[in-house]
């Protein structure tokens, strides 16, 4: 038996000790590590083992047992034998924990990817609802989650959201905002990217951005194919307009004038749903080529 699974036991299971299991109300159990050990749980991971985006499972804590069987995010490499982690919100409302272990109390779970990231991208939105002293420890979750899972994209309106806050916030250094603000432009034209490459739109003025949509009562992330007018309005209108619908996870084309949305054609959904440039056809049989 490794000496991170003895530490735990002493902790963790009241045959080993059960005055410690009442002084300190461990919620891990041999159950629990037996079934960690098949799921393909690392018990007793090596150092190098904690590198920034790992994931692992606390046990053994005895300053804040409350933790012991919490995910956490490794957020770097280990510092004075221990590793800097921040609790993985289950919830994308839950607050920002961060503690420091050992790696005596860490179990490495096979996670994959997807959890991974999501997990990544709920530890952003704690960081930003930190406030602004945390808005860089947020921009950089977010990295961590679209690595682990390239083109999500509720990650990466999430991402673009920062961003213009975060420019908004540092308008006194110009170099630094108009970066962000670069950024913002880049995930904005990957996550239109199905739609401003429709072969219908092609060649045509499109706008991307945040704004303020009829129908909707909060600033939305936008696409619009632009009207072709002689005179420049007051206003920008569109012909045809997109928006990315947080609660669907999905785009959304919409009437420009009243914001309700309109039915893609099943040849338009299938078009999107294909990835970037691509279109659809069919033979003389109507059979989709």
């Amino acid at each position: 038996m490794s000496t991170g699974l003895r530490c735990a036991l002493r902790v963790g299971v009241c045959s080993f000790c059960r005055t410690v299991r009442r002084v300190y109300m461990p919620t891990i159990t041999a159950v629990d590590f037996e079934r960690w050990r098949t799921q393909g749980c690392v018990l007793d991971p090596p150092d190098e083992s904690f590198v920034r985006g790992v994931m692992v499972i606390l046990h053994g804590l005895v300053s804040k047992p409350e933790l012991n069987g919490r995910h956490g995010l490794v957020l770097g490499p280990l510092a004075s034998g221990r590793a800097p982690v921040a609790i993985a919100p289950v919830q994308d409302t839950e607050h920002l924990i961060q503690i420091s272990v050992k790696p005596a109390n860490c179990a490495l779970p096979p996670e994959p990817p997807d959890r991974l990231a999501t997990a990544w991208n709920n530890l952003a939105l704690a960081y930003k609802r930190a406030g602004a002293s945390a808005y860089d420890q947020a921009a950089a979750a977010y990295e961590t989650a679209l690595k682990l899972q390239p083109g999500k994209p509720n990650f990466m309106a999430n991402y673009i959201k920062l961003c213009l806050v975060m420019a908004g916030e540092r308008r006194g250094d110009p170099e630094v905002a108009q970066a962000l603000q670069e950024k913002a432009g880049k995930y904005l034209s990957k996550l239109f990217r199905p739609v401003t490459t429709l072969p219908e739109n092609r060649g045509l003025d499109c706008n991307l951005g945040i704004d303020f949509v009829p129908g909707y009562s909060q600033r939305m992330l936008t696409a619009g194919v632009v009207n072709s007018v002689d005179a420049q309005p007051a206003r920008t209108t569109y012909a045809r307009q997109w928006v990315y619908d947080p609660q669907r996870e999905a785009l959304q084309e919409i009437n420009p004038g009243d914001g309700k949305p309109l039915t893609m054609s099943a040849e338009a959904r299938e078009a999107i749903s294909r990835g970037h440039g691509t279109h659809v056809q069919r033979n003389e049989r109507g059979e989709t080529v």
